[in-house]
C-alpha cells in the first residue's frame, strides 16, 4: 500500500521508487529518481539531505544600517553650505575636481555648490561632512514657532489688505 508521503523526482515528476539520490544540480539540492540521475551524473554531486539549507532573507542595507540622523527629526542644511565647503575644500588643498570625484558628481556640480546656486541634497551634504570635516547638516529648531504664527501674513491677510478691509 502506499502512502501520501510518497516522493517525486523534481526533474521529471514522476514518482520515486526507493530511496531517490539526493545531488547537487545546477546549484540547488534536489531528489531524483534513478532514470533523472543517470542522465544529470556528470553534472551533479551527491548531497546528504541534512545539506538542505533555507534560503537566505534578503535584507536591504538601507534598513538594517542606523542612519546618523533621526528621520522624524527634521534636519535641514545651514544657509552658508557654500562658504563652509568651499573654505573647506581650500584649507584642504583640494581642487573642484577631486572634490567632484570623491562626491561622485561633475565638478560643475561642485561650483554651482560653492556659488551657493545649487544647494547638496541631505545624501550629498553628509558625504560632503564626512569628506571635509565640516558641519553641513543641523536639525531644525521649532522655538517659538507656534508663537510666530501670530505674526505670520496668509494669503487672506493679503486680500483684506489689498481691498483695504481690515
Amino acid at each position: 500500500m502506499e502512502t501520501s508521503d510518497r516522493e517525486y523526482c523534481e526533474l521529471c515528476g514522476e514518482p520515486i521508487r526507493g530511496k531517490g539520490t539526493t545531488v547537487l544540480y545546477e546549484g540547488s539540492i534536489i531528489t531524483v529518481c534513478d532514470s533523472c540521475y543517470s542522465k544529470i551524473r556528470k553534472y551533479s554531486k551527491p548531497a546528504q539531505k541534512q545539506e538542505v539549507r533555507k534560503p537566505k532573507q534578503f535584507v536591504s542595507n538601507a534598513f538594517v544600517s542606523k542612519p546618523k540622523y533621526n528621520l522624524s527629526e527634521d534636519i535641514e542644511i545651514v544657509d552658508d553650505y557654500y562658504k563652509l565647503i568651499k573654505q573647506a575644500r581650500e584649507r584642504m588643498k583640494m581642487t573642484q575636481f577631486q572634490l567632484a570625484q570623491k562626491l561622485k558628481v561633475s565638478e560643475n556640480i561642485v561650483k554651482r555648490f560653492e556659488l551657493g546656486k545649487l544647494k547638496p541634497t541631505i545624501d550629498q551634504a553628509k558625504s560632503i561632512e564626512k569628506i571635509l570635516g565640516v558641519k553641513l547638516i543641523v536639525p531644525v529648531e521649532n522655538n517659538g514657532a507656534e508663537g510666530d504664527r501670530e505674526d505670520e501674513l496668509t494669503l487672506g491677510d493679503i486680500v483684506r489688505i489689498r481691498e483695504g478691509r481690515k
